[in-house]
């Protein structure tokens, strides 16, 4: 059946050149919705949208105006086209990144060495609230044995005791809360430095 359209278009743009007067320079041809190449001066409104060849008199193309895409080939045009804009500026980032990185680094013992600074300046901060705490601990302590003797008199401990004990312990609260924290931003700290001296190794053994 192929074959026999194939046939069928090529009788059908032979007597289309064979019927044209000498000065045709040039014609066009399309596919009806037969499946039939069908050519002529001017294309047909219905056809408007399909491959249209423009053929010279010896019957070879010239030009090729292809299909009107549908609209979901166009929305997947526009998808790609988005994918390639979001990659590419990736690549653009990385390699951004890359240039700061072996710019500010000549060795891995540097990376290691800035790593380790940073994070033993935050254990530094570590150290300092600890010892804060143990101190505020101590005076909890003292305060919670005050308020207790006052009680064991059968006497209610004083507001303003009692407030500043809230006070202590709120204080306590908070730096453990910042001792956590901090020990977490080492954490972010060790993970991004391991991962620079991955790149930084990667982007020396490629040269």
């Amino acid at each position: 059946m192929r074959k026999i359209n194939t046939t069928i278009k090529l009788l059908t743009v032979s007597a289309f050149l064979i019927s044209q007067p000498a000065f045709a320079a040039k014609f066009k041809c399309w596919t009806n919705n037969e499946g039939v190449k069908e050519c002529g001066t001017y294309v047909p409104p219905e056809y408007s949208q399909k491959r249209i060849e423009t053929r010279g008199t010896s019957g070879r193309v010239q030009e090729v105006e292809d299909r009107a895409k549908t609209e979901e080939e166009l929305a997947e045009i526009e998808r790609l086209a988005k994918l390639k804009e979001i990659e590419d500026a990736k690549i653009a980032e990385q390699k951004k990144q890359d240039d700061i990185l072996l710019k500010t680094f000549t060795r891995e013992r540097d990376i290691n060495m800035l790593r380790d600074s940073k994070v033993n300046v935050i254990e530094g901060i570590i150290t300092v609230t600890k010892s804060n705490n143990k101190a505020l601990q101590k005076k909890l302590e003292k305060l919670q044995k005050k308020a207790a003797n006052i009680e064991r008199r059968g006497k209610k401990p004083p507001k303003n005791l009692l407030e500043d004990m809230k006070s202590i312990i709120k204080s306590m609260k908070k730096n453990a809360d910042s001792i956590e924290a901090k020990r977490k931003e080492q954490e972010i700290i060790r993970a991004k430095f391991a991962k620079d001296l991955k790149r930084f190794h990667f982007l020396k053994t490629k040269k």
